[in-house]
């Protein structure tokens, strides 16, 4: 009941004879002459004529009008894209048409979002042939169906906005009546507040309790619905209270749960799409990788000293960041790298990912954690160890990950450095980050070792 009533929602001011209107319109859509046969026109065929004919198609509240002729987008037609796979809906393929026509994107993932099935290249170029009349025929037709001597197999039996089929007038007028009834009590005057907007299949299905089945009255003309006065009182009751009902209803917070630190990440995004992921690197022309060749080590692979010129004019020649675009987990993310984290505000610390030191006892100074400790729980911890030199005392004791850097002849690698880079990023992106932030305490001077470590002979 919910569902027919929802249909006869849609038809603004319509009365009775409107209800009976759209159900033998319906009706007519399903049963088109063919070949003077009066077999089933396939909605594939009707897509076919109105893209010659350069009629628009347009869909509203899944329905899709076919120059007048109504059929639901989750229709089955007479298309398949392998022998095996059963017959593709008219709504996936109109779908399609649509994008590839106006030079939209047409992917997987933007199919799926709409809820459409994706047509691959493979079965797409003769399918679009065919249907602008470019081919008389076309790989995947089921012929029978299109015939109108077969019918596809519906998956969709128990979907109730699924378009059924009648054969009984009496009873169609049955359940027009119905929705007549209903269509009356939403007018009513206590439902002066309620808007056709706030109502939607997925309330009506959280709400809908059974009573009896649709197809029984349908097909038991004449007789007296059973419980039809608590139907409509129901009917009534729901509409009047329709809006403190859902903010009563709303479903209790779930509990908070350990998420990895990418899917904050995600969220930050989601809110803002600025929100990029920071790494800070040293403020310091004399560093391994500081801001001039960060973009090329990086995201290309390639490393490089800085000149005379950039490294006495360092204070002017840098920029304020770059962004370095990276794969990570089969998403490219854009990471801000910059080497200076004065006047950061909250939400840019909970986005910091990594930290690459040079062992310096002046970097973190200002930054919000009690200890060096807090902050390589916060942030990944890297350091970059020149060719030839030894790692310092104070940095091994550090929780961070040590690269070794390869000599200057030897470019092709440092690609090999620069993943080894990305994959203890992507790792850390991947555990559920501790945050050991502090809002009271500020880092100072870190103390350093002034000892050597002995080399390995």
């Amino acid at each position: 009941l919910a569902w027919r009533t929802r249909a006869f929602w849609r038809s603004e001011g319509a009365e009775g004879g409107g209800a009976a209107a759209l159900m033998a319109e319906e009706e007519a859509a399903a049963t088109v002459a063919g070949a003077g046969a009066g077999r089933r026109l396939d909605p594939l065929v009707l897509l076919r004529n109105c893209t010659i004919a350069k009629k628009k198609v347009r869909i509203q509240d899944d329905i899709l009008d076919f120059d007048g002729q109504h059929w639901h987008r989750d229709t089955k037609c007479g298309f398949r894209l392998s022998p095996a796979d059963a017959c593709i809906d008219i709504g996936s393929v109109w779908y399609m048409l649509k994008e590839v026509s106006g030079d939209k994107p047409y992917t997987q993932d933007v199919a799926r979002k709409r809820g459409f099935k994706f047509i691959g290249v493979a079965s797409r170029g003769d399918l679009c042939d065919y249907l602008v009349g470019h081919n008389e025929t076309c790989r995947g037709l089921v012929l029978e169906v299109l015939e109108g001597r077969k019918r596809p197999l519906d998956d969709r039996a128990d979907d109730p906005l699924a378009p059924k089929r009648r054969s009984s007038v009496v009873g169609k007028a049955a359940v027009a009546k119905v929705g007549v009834d209903v269509v009356a009590v939403v007018r009513s005057g206590s439902a002066k507040d309620f808007k056709i907007t706030d109502l939607c299949y997925a309330d009506v299905q959280e709400r809908v309790r059974p009573v009896k089945d649709l197809d029984m009255l349908a097909r038991c003309p004449g007789r007296m619905v059973p419980n039809a006065d608590l139907i409509l009182k129901i009917a009534q009751d729901e509409v009047n209270n329709w809006n403190s009902r859902r903010r009563d209803e709303q479903p209790e917070r779930v509990a908070r749960t350990k998420q990895p630190f990418i899917g904050e990440l995600e969220g930050m995004l989601a809110e803002d799409k600025g929100a990029n992921p920071i790494i800070l690197v040293p403020c310091s022309k004399l560093a391994p990788v500081n801001l001039l060749n960060a973009l090329q080590f990086l995201q290309e692979g390639e490393y490089f000293k800085t000149d005379a010129e950039h490294t006495k004019f360092f204070e002017s020649t840098r920029k304020e960041f770059v962004e370095v675009v990276r794969n990570v987990r089969g998403r490219m993310w854009t990471f801000e790298v910059r080497d200076s984290a004065k006047n950061f505000t909250k939400s840019q610390w909970l986005r910091v990912v990594a930290v690459i030191t040079d062992g310096s006892d002046w970097q973190f100074v200002g930054w919000p954690f009690r200890t060096v400790v807090d902050l390589f729980t916060s942030t990944k911890g890297v350091f970059f160890r020149e060719n030839g030199t030894l790692t310092p005392l104070h940095v091994r004791d550090w929780a961070v990950s040590i690269l070794e850097m390869q000599p200057l002849q030897f470019q092709h690698r440092y690609a090999e450095v620069r993943d080894e880079f990305w994959v203890e990023v992507g790792n850390f992106l991947q555990s559920n980050r501790m945050k050991k932030f502090s809002n009271s305490t500020a880092l100072a001077k870190v103390r350093v070792s002034t000892e050597k470590a002995l080399p390995v002979l």
